[in-house]
């Protein structure tokens, strides 16, 4: 397999697409679709852009169970954070200012966390560091 790294902007491409295809197939086409590529190291937006995610420590693709943590549980943290900040906010003061302040820092932590793909000097995002994961081109074959 080739271990070309993906450049940023394929990357947020992938990461846009990925948002695209959750709410366009109401998440339940998204999850179907990903139980099917998560076995090669994909996910649908991925599988369509020829990119992979692989193992940092075997070089090979990422398995079903670290695919899971990845796209799906560190996913899930994100928005499970926004609806208790949401909650918590409002319970607090139902004016919104509260509410506006605690989505504001949790956009602004996401973007911190997407923006690794340009600011560090690996490419990772944190999820990446934090699941163990590298995102390379996928190796075309003749």
């Amino acid at each position: 397999m080739s271990m070309t790294p993906v450049q940023p902007t394929r990357r947020f491409t992938a990461w846009v697409l990925e948002i695209v295809l959750v709410i366009g197939t109401a998440y339940i086409g998204w999850l179907v679709w990903s139980l099917i590529t998560w076995g090669r190291g994909q996910t649908p937006a991925q599988n369509l852009l020829r990119i992979v995610t692989i193992n940092d420590t075997t070089n090979a693709p990422a398995k079903c169970p670290q695919m899971f943590i990845l796209y799906f549980l560190i996913f899930t943290a994100y928005w499970f954070g926004y609806f208790a900040v949401s909650n918590i906010a409002y319970a607090i003061n139902p004016n919104g200012i509260l509410l506006a302040l605690g989505i504001t820092m949790l956009v602004c932590f996401h973007l911190s966390d997407i923006s690794g793909i340009v600011r560090r000097e690996d490419g990772k995002r944190l999820a990446d560091v934090i699941s163990g994961i590298e995102v390379v081109e996928l190796e075309v074959r003749d």
